[in-house]
Parts: C-alpha cells; sequence; structure tokens
C-alpha cells in the first residue's frame, strides 16, 4: 500500500464514518450538517444546541452497542458541556493523549464518535470534560466503499 492509498482510505473512512453518524441523528429526528475547510470547532454542527443533551445520550447507546466494556454509568454523570454551537468530532484511529486535549480544548465538541480505540486517560479526560464518545465502531457499519 503506498502513502497516497492509505491516506485516501483513511479519509474515506472519515467521510463514510460522518455521513453514518449524520444519518443516526437524523433517525432520531435531530438536525445536524457536516462541516467543512477541516473546522477545528468539529466534523458535525448540531443544529439546535437545546438538542445537545439527546444527541449525547445516542453517543453513549453507539458506544454501548459495539463496545463490551459498559460505561453508561460512569458517561451517564456527564456535566453538560456549555456551548452554543455542538459539534462531533470523528475519529478514524486510536485516540490519545495531545489530540485528546485539542479536542476538549475546543469548547465545542460535546461528543466524539471513534472507529478505533480511545485511551484510557483519553476516556477519563473526556468524562470530566463533559464530553461523551464511542469507540469501536465498526467498519462494516459505515464503509461505503
Amino acid at each position: 500500500m503506498t502513502d497516497e492509498d492509505r491516506l485516501i482510505y483513511q479519509l474515506t473512512l472519515h467521510r463514510d464514518l460522518v455521513g453514518w453518524v449524520i444519518g443516526k441523528l437524523a433517525e432520531a429526528g435531530i438536525a445536524s450538517q457536516r462541516t467543512t475547510g477541516n473546522d477545528p470547532k468539529g466534523d458535525i454542527l448540531i443544529v439546535a444546541p437545546n438538542e445537545a443533551s439527546q444527541v449525547k445520550e445516542i453517543i453513549r447507546d453507539l458506544h454501548n452497542q459495539y463496545t463490551r466494556e459498559n460505561i453508561k454509568d460512569s458517561q451517564s454523570t456527564l456535566e453538560e458541556r456549555k456551548t452554543n454551537l455542538p459539534h462531533i468530532e470523528i475519529k478514524t484511529t486510536y485516540l490519545s493523549g495531545k489530540a485528546v486535549n485539542e479536542i476538549i480544548d475546543t469548547a465545542t465538541v460535546i461528543a466524539v464518535v471513534s472507529a478505533d480505540r480511545i485511551s484510557g486517560p483519553g476516556k477519563a479526560k473526556f468524562i470530566k470534560a463533559g464530553i461523551a464518545y464511542a469507540e469501536n465502531i465498526p467498519l462494516d457499519e459505515f464503509l461505503d466503499v
């Protein structure tokens, strides 16, 4: 596999996972839209900020559906993250360290969805920051190629 092939694959994963999450939100009647220009606020904008709590619940449910580790109890105590521009961040590779801190620092991300794992310390930081997360979403759930 060439470097270009790897990059195309990662971008395809990201594009399709964003679309899949938007579809899940639409099924629940939540309006959202894909951001563009590598928006640092996040990959998906939640159109109605008052739906942020419902979005976080959907993301927690997705996590429980695809991960053996049941963290619903620990995520159920999430404090509200106040933002007028709630976003979801999408990741396709292992998430830890600096990347976790950058997501928290946006002050707009209310949830993270990853096709890969999130480090234990990263999960703890997300919970402390009031960010819901879902990890280990299987590729066959969203990959359209």
